[in-house]
């Protein structure tokens, strides 16, 4: 997704130390950011795990995603803007799904603005569907927001020898 280019993307689990710049990317894209307190406890949570993008060593993007029974749930996804459209989102929801099927979870939901195009194009890209509308959420603006649903665990994910969760590219 977007313009092709020469950074190399890695993605790894967030820790506690990274939870600033996780906050601070969350200011540079969202009015109602979480507040870094909140991160925190939310990484210490058993039921979630974040993940960050490295470029060059250094944190442009991260994702929040909550395991609950059987259903994954993208919590919060941040670029920053200098950062984006360059696949950095693409890879943290590449990321995020892989651990969905590793913990064997059978759906995952996210919500998105509706106004916001760009990651609606990345979600259906990896088969997310519109399962509803919310309104007045996203303070303080009160925005309309679309509920996405995804099958987990569709033939274009394997589990590989060592029982390692893979993405089979072009089935997506």
């Amino acid at each position: 997704m977007g313009e092709k280019t020469r950074y190399h993307i890695v993605i790894e689990e967030a820790t506690a130390e990274d939870s600033n710049s996780i906050y601070e990317i969350g200011c540079q894209c969202f009015p109602d950011a979480w507040r870094e307190e909140t991160i925190k406890n939310d990484l210490a949570g058993a039921h979630s795990q974040y993940f960050v993008a490295k470029i060059n060593g250094g944190i442009v993007g991260y994702g929040c995603f909550w395991f609950v029974a059987d259903e994954a749930q993208l919590v919060n996804i941040g670029v920053y803007p200098s950062f984006r459209r360059k696949g950095v989102a693409e890879e943290i929801i590449k990321r995020g799904i892989l651990e969905a099927v590793s913990r064997h979870m059978q759906t995952m939901f996210l919500e998105v603005r509706v106004s916001n195009l760009a990651a609606q194009k990345l979600y259906w890209k990896y088969n997310f569907k519109v399962v509803s509308v919310r309104k007045d959420v996203y303070e303080p603006l009160l925005k309309k927001a679309y509920n996405f649903w995804k099958q987990i665990g569709n033939p274009e994910y394997y589990t590989d020898t060592d029982g390692n969760a893979r993405y089979e590219k072009g089935k997506c």
